[in-house]
């Protein structure tokens, strides 16, 4: 029996035999730094200008308005191959939008607001870009590297089946770090524990 379980084991988890890893370590500007998988292909100044322009757009046509605050992306990832779809994307903004503290006393009432703010927003965004919102999980605290942060999760739709995002917005005295994650959810199976990876992966130094 315990060679029958070993035999199971090292089938379902090949990968722990070799020593190495398929993601790679990542220091970005500012201080962030995470994990992403090797061979993902990084979205260049042109792609990330069109994404940029096309939110810009989006939030004036649905009256939200630009965040306020110098918004700077650190790096933009997709997986790979392209038939695939899951992207990494991190944004800082300076100054943040709301300090460590606030965000550290936020009650659940807050919260609620803040869920039913952003989930109107993007009822009104996404279908400026040809999506649809189709569920949207909330907001909650949570701490990442050691930063209060708040995780905003939700469901919309996508070109060939919805996608889960899930965004990460973590705030320091400095700046307002921000990591969208999300993937196909036909997917699910081969991205989730790839995003749960990247996310735990992310630290945060003392930055300037």
């Amino acid at each position: 029996m315990k060679a029958l379980v070993l035999v199971i084991g090292l089938l379902l988890v090949p990968a722990a035999a070799s020593a190495e890893s398929n993601f790679a370590s990542v220091k970005l500007p500012r201080g962030v730094q995470l994990q992403i998988p090797k061979g993902w292909w990084l979205m260049g100044k042109d792609h990330n200008r069109l994404i940029h322009t096309s939110v810009e757009a989006a939030l004036d046509l649905s009256g939200i308005g630009l965040p306020d605050g110098q918004e700077t992306n650190l790096i933009a990832a997709n997986s790979m191959p392209r038939t695939t779809y899951a992207v990494v994307r991190v944004d800082s903004t300076i100054p943040p939008s709301v300090s460590p503290r606030e965000i550290q006393a936020a009650t659940a009432t807050d919260l609620k607001d803040i869920g039913n703010e952003l989930r109107g927003g993007l009822e009104k965004m996404l279908p400026l870009q040809n999506n649809q919102l189709l569920q949207f999980y909330g907001v909650r605290k949570d701490s990442i590297s050691g930063h209060p942060a708040l995780v905003i999760e939700y469901r919309r739709s996508g070109p060939k089946c919805p996608v889960i995002v899930q965004i990460n917005l973590i705030f320091t005295n400095s700046q307002e770090v921000n990591i969208n994650l999300s993937y196909r959810e036909s997917e699910a199976a081969l991205w989730k524990p790839v995003v749960a990876k990247i996310r735990q992966s992310i630290t945060l130094t003392k930055w300037p």
